[in-house]
């Protein structure tokens, strides 16, 4: 008996794996995905041995190898791709959305707020608490504008 190393059956276990996926996307049983092997093979001019039941049993686990017609296979996927779904369009126009009416609190105020919201820093106390300042003092007083003439910052 030969003994498989953990890499062997790690990549044995992702073709299983990417072989049932691919078929599941394509809605295909493993009788279909015989069928278009098969076909994919004599658009290619080549002899195709697979059947419903090497596919099953591969995906099974019961082949400890990897078989020769998985080249058949990954053509049949080739040849034929899942399909996407199209989501239906409705004819019912678009909400449009108006726009936010909120008011920004003053800069005073906003500073306020935005303190609170700065997480602590793993500096000094007096350092941070000095930072923290600063930052809410730029942020009230850039925020507004940035809001409102966004163009101002498309290049920062």
């Amino acid at each position: 008996m030969t003994k498989r190393s953990h890499l062997e059956i790690e990549q044995l276990e992702k073709v299983r794996f990417w072989i049932r996926e691919n078929r599941r996307m394509r809605g295909w049983s493993a009788r279909k995905l015989s069928e278009e092997a098969k076909l994919a093979a004599k658009r290619r001019g080549k002899l195709a041995n697979v059947s419903q039941q090497s596919i099953s049993s591969f995906e099974a686990g019961h082949n400890k190898s990897i078989p020769a017609w998985i080249s058949l296979l990954v053509d049949a996927f080739e040849d034929t791709p899942p399909s996407i779904p199209i989501p239906e369009i409705s004819q019912q126009p678009f909400p449009i959305e108006t726009p936010c009416t909120k008011k920004i609190p003053p800069e005073t105020d906003l500073r306020k707020i935005l303190l609170g919201l700065l997480a602590p820093m793993e500096v000094n106390l007096h350092d941070a608490w000095s930072l923290k300042q600063q930052i809410a003092t730029s942020l009230a007083k850039r925020l507004p504008v940035a809001i409102t003439q966004p163009q101002l910052y498309a290049d920062i």
